[in-house]
Formats: structure tokens, C-alpha cells, sequence
């Protein structure tokens, strides 16, 4: 089948789809007026046959013109019978009813079954037989009987729209109640009150609702090309996502040993609340929350904004929370595991990290030269944001003076930037030899690990997230591209500390290279990194060819890595 055929018949069958409900209305006003209407039919008959017998008077060569130059009169009107169109609408609805049936067994089932004094032709079964015939609701031809009489067939019937114009022919009856009289149909005033009552009762309204959820489930019934559809669209998305064989030989290559070693929180917060929401029995074995209440706190002031990075927590009368560690099994090897005896699985064998290392000083005025190159340049500046910070700051100018050109070769930089500083990081990009290649942005979640609203920066909005613009240097190769998201979702600590998942994300993008942070803390040092800070605490090196050159350019250690006067 062509896209053109298929087109076609999806138009033509969301065409029938709406005009169903439409039939249903004007089935339901034809059933009315039917039940309405007078007898002037009754006329119209007796006039044709009146015309019929003057024409059967006439010689047989007059009636030879008449068929040859006269048109063919018009069928004569037959009289409506409601009785009888709704006893075929059920009988033709039933779905145990032997398919195909003639209108001689229907005229016979109807002489059978019905005691009506009302005379019913052959002519008035195939009349109606073919009016639903003409509404779609059967399918029908000419044939002969068993008997060899002609006749009409019926061959198909939509027993949905059937049943649904059945129902609502039962829901009518229910709801008009008996015939009313003459009197009462001139009386408008007593009828529409009448309705109004039947409308309102309780049988009515639920039968209608039922019936119009029956007439919504068939017409929001896929059909059979929306069904294929979907399922070729599903059996796609299951190719998708079966991993290659590349990519699960990267997940080998990066498991963490001994198992992840990752506790989840649980989101009812406390230990407490998470009991009142478990419906079962059973012990939940997530991290939780225990409140820290002390003489000052008001708990009917609800949760402190900043939590665990409150600034006054000794005098604050909000609630704040400390970790539950109540049922969590730790593991003390992990605990007590030196960073330096760290090791990566590759697909060559074990990498030994070499353990972290850091020096004292102040980056404007290090000899870059004697720590040699990297694979990867991580930076924290102290952007001069215009707010009030905890620590010093550094104009741009000398921000865009910094010796990083002299760090790389080539590889990647990630630079964390805020605020006014998303522009001059960007230029500091291009100005030290890079090119802007990814961005990289850090959700910030507070200590229940729900989203940060009440931020400590942001001029006109509070920042809840920062960014962490990533540039390319030279022809970079043997670095896993494709690994990790470009989001990090993790909590606030002290200010200016950056979640540490950003050394995994990049030590699974460079694995064993040689790495440097600058603009480092005490805690930012990591197994395979440099860190340079005037922060920190001393030097330690343990790289021999930078301990030799440290020396030889520095004799007196960290007394020179100060601004000459």
C-alpha cells in the first residue's frame, strides 16, 4: 500500500469516526418526527392508486407509449411504522442472528412474533432493510429465497452502531415515559417541566452517562493502522535502546569496584512521615532525615530556607535536619580506603591514580611552566560578580592575563561561570586559544534533595543552577566522548563548593591523564589532579620530573610565590 493510499484511508476513517455522533443525533430527530408525524401520507397513496387504476383502464397500446415517452412516476410513500423499524433494529443487532437473512424470514420472524393489528407487507420490511442499508448501519443485494422468490439479503451488519442506536432508542423510551395525550402536547408549559423532571432523575442520567462513555470507548478504539503504527513505532524505540557492544564494553570498563556504594533518600523526608505513608508493613530501607529541634526552634514556622547552609543555625527558629543514619549499614572499607591506593579498570588492565597533589600559591605570579602539561584544566575563578562575597576577588583584566595557554597543548577546560561572568568566560575562552565546544549546568537541590529556590546570587532572579562552560583545544584523541549528561543535580555545601560528581564525569571523559584545577580549596583535591590555590596548605608533589623543576626554579619553596615588591 502506497503513503498515498494509507493517507487516504486514515482520512476517510477519522471522517466516519466524527460524523458517527452526528448520525446518532439525526437518527434520534428522524425517530421523533416519526413518532410525531401525522397520517397525511395516507393521500398520497390513495392518489397514486387512484392514477394506477385509471392507467390499468387504458389500452395496451397507450400503456406502451406512456413506458416509452413518459418519465417513471415516483415510488409511492409508504406508512411509517416506529413499531416495526425498532423491532428490526433489534433483531438485526442481536449478534447471534445467522448471517446473511432475507427480508422474507424477517417478514416471517415479524408475523411470528409480533400481535400487531397493523398489516405489514413485504414491501415495508424491504423498505426499511434498505434505508439502513442507506445509513451504513448493513450491508445488502438482491438474491432469492430458498424458496426462489426475490428478495433482499442482508449480507453484513455493524453490530456497534447497532447496538448504540438501539440503546438509545431504549434510552428515549425510558426517559419520554408513555405517549402523552393531545392535551398535554398542546400544554408547552406542563411538557417542558415534564422533561425537566424526567431529565433529573437518577435512572435517566445514569443510563445516558453509560451510554456516552459506550459511544467515547468505540470511537477512541485505535484502528487496525493506528495499532501497526504504534507497534513498529514501539519495536524501533526497543532497537534504540539495546546497548552496542561498545557501550557495554565502556560500562564494564567504568563499574565502580565493590559496587556503587550509593544510598538513595527517601522522599517522605523523615523516618516518621515515611511511615505514615508506607501502606505496608514492611521497614524502609532508604536514607532519612531527623529534625534537629532545640529550645529556640518554632516548628509551626516550618522549614528553614537555607537548611544545613543556614548562617545561624545556633539562633535560627526555623526546623533543619540532620542525616538519619538509624538501619544504614556503612561500609568502613570504603571509609577507610586512602585515596592513594585508587585504581581504574580499563581495557588494558588496572591504571594506578596517582595520589592527589596541591600547591600554595598565587596563580598570577606561578611559573606554569615547571608543572608541566594536561590532559584537562578545570578552573573556579573568584569572578568579580558586584555582590558581596566571602572570599577575594580578581579583576577581569587579570582574569584574561592568566598563563593557561601555557597549561595545554591541547585537550579540554572546564570553566565554572555565573552571572555577569557567562560573557567574560566566554571570552576568556577565545582569548587563551580555546573553542566553546559544550556547557555543562549544575542543578542545585538543598539537604532534603529538593530543588534550591531561595538563592544566595542572582541580581534579579535567585539562581537556582550554574554553569560550566567546556572548550577544545587541538585535536584531542583516546578521550570517551558520549558518556555522560550535560546536567549535574546535586546538593548545595559551603559556597563555592562545586558537587564532586563533576571529577567522575571527567575522569571517565580523560581516564588516567594528567589533570590541574585552579583556583582550588583544601577539599577540592582528587587522586590524578594538581591543585593550585593560595588556600591550601603547602606543597606536595610527587610527580619526580615536576619535584626536580619545582625545585630548580623555587630553592626556598613557597616563600616566592608571593607578588615580588
Amino acid at each position: 500500500m502506497s503513503e498515498g493510499d494509507t493517507w487516504l484511508e486514515l482520512q476517510a476513517h477519522k471522517k466516519r469516526q466524527d460524523s458517527l455522533r452526528e448520525r446518532i443525533q439525526r437518527r434520534k430527530k428522524e425517530r421523533q418526527g416519526i413518532l410525531s408525524a401525522p397520517t397525511e401520507d395516507v393521500p398520497a397513496k390513495t392518489d397514486d392508486n387512484n392514477s394506477a387504476a385509471t392507467a390499468s383502464d387504458s389500452s395496451s397500446t397507450v400503456k406502451e407509449t406512456a413506458v416509452e415517452t413518459k418519465p417513471e412516476p415516483a415510488p409511492a410513500m409508504r406508512k411509517s411504522n416506529p413499531e416495526l423499524e425498532k423491532w428490526i433494529l433489534k433483531y438485526l443487532s442481536d449478534k447471534n442472528l445467522s448471517i446473511p437473512i432475507d427480508s422474507l424470514q424477517l417478514l416471517d420472524t415479524w408475523s411470528k412474533t409480533n400481535e400487531s393489528t397493523d398489516s405489514v407487507s413485504h414491501d415495508d420490511i424491504t423498505g426499511l432493510v434498505e434505508k439502513l442499508a442507506v445509513q451504513n448501519f448493513i450491508t445488502t443485494k438482491t438474491g432469492q429465497s430458498s424458496q426462489g422468490k426475490c428478495c433482499t439479503l442482508v449480507t453484513e451488519v455493524d453490530f456497534s452502531k447497532l447496538e448504540a442506536i438501539v440503546e438509545e432508542l431504549e434510552v428515549s423510551s425510558v426517559s419520554s415515559g408513555p405517549q402523552v395525550s393531545k392535551k398535554r402536547k398542546r400544554d408547552k408549559t406542563r411538557s417542558r417541566e415534564g422533561s425537566k423532571s424526567r431529565d433529573t432523575s437518577p435512572v435517566s442520567k445514569d443510563r445516558k452517562k453509560t451510554h456516552n462513555d459506550d459511544i467515547q470507548s468505540m470511537l477512541s478504539t485505535m484502528t487496525t493502522i493506528q495499532t501497526e503504527t504504534k507497534k513498529v513505532g514501539e519495536d524501533i524505540l526497543d532497537l534504540l535502546n539495546i546497548k552496542s557492544a561498545k557501550e557495554q564494553l565502556i560500562v564494564e570498563k567504568f563499574k565502580s569496584q565493590g559496587g556503587a556504594n550509593v544510598q538513595e533518600f527517601c522522599e517522605d523526608g523523615t523516618r516518621e512521615e515515611c511511615k505514615r505513608n508506607r501502606s505496608t508493613g514492611d521497614i524502609c530501607k532508604k536514607v532519612h532525615f531527623r529534625k534537629i529541634i532545640q529550645k529556640h526552634t518554632d516548628e509551626s514556622l516550618g522549614d528553614c530556607s537555607f537548611l544545613n547552609t543556614c548562617f545561624h543555625m545556633d539562633t535560627c527558629k526555623y526546623v533543619h535536619y540532620e542525616v538519619d543514619y538509624t538501619g544504614v549499614v556503612k561500609d568502613k572499607k570504603m571509609e577507610d580506603k586512602d585515596k592513594s591506593e585508587m585504581t581504574m579498570s580499563t581495557t588494558v588492565g588496572n591504571i594506578t591514580l596517582i595520589p592527589p597533589q596541591w600547591i600554595q600559591c598565587d596563580l598570577r605570579y606561578l611559573d606554569v611552566s615547571v608543572i608541566g602539561k594536561f590532559s584537562v584544566v578545570m578552573a573556579d575563578p573568584p569572578w568579580d560578580i558586584h555582590m558581596e562575597l566571602p572570599y577575594g576577588t580578581m579583576s577581569d583584566d587579570e582574569m584574561r592575563k592568566l598563563a593557561v595557554p601555557k597549561l595545554q597543548d591541547e585537550g579540554y577546560i572546564f570553566l565554572w561561570v555565573t552571572g555577569r561572568a557567562m560573557e567574560l568566560g566566554r571570552e576568556c575562552l577565545k582569548l587563551w586559544g580555546y573553542e566553546r565546544c559544550d556547557e555543562l549546568i549544575w542543578v542545585k537541590t538543598n539537604q532534603l534533595q529538593r530543588l534550591i529556590r531561595t538563592g544566595r546570587t542572582g541580581h534579579w532572579l535567585n539562581h537556582g543552577k550554574e554553569h560550566c562552560l567546556i572548550g577544545v583545544k587541538g585535536k584531542v584523541s583516546n578521550m570517551n566522548k558520549g558518556l555522560d549528561c550535560d546536567v549535574l543535580v546535586a546538593e548545595v555545601r559551603s559556597t563555592s563548593h562545586k558537587p564532586d560528581e563533576i571529577y567522575g564525569l571527567i575522569e571517565r571523559l580523560s581516564p588516567g591523564t594528567r589533570k590541574v584545577e585552579l583556583f582550588g580549596r583544601p577539599h577540592n583535591v582528587q587522586p590524578n589532579w594538581l591543585t593550585l590555590g593560595n588556600q591550601l596548605d603547602g606543597v606536595r608533589l610527587l610527580e619526580p620530573d615536576v619535584v626536580e623543576r619545582f625545585k630548580v626554579k623555587y630553592p626556598n619553596g613557597i616563600q616566592q610565590l608571593t607578588p615580588s615588591k
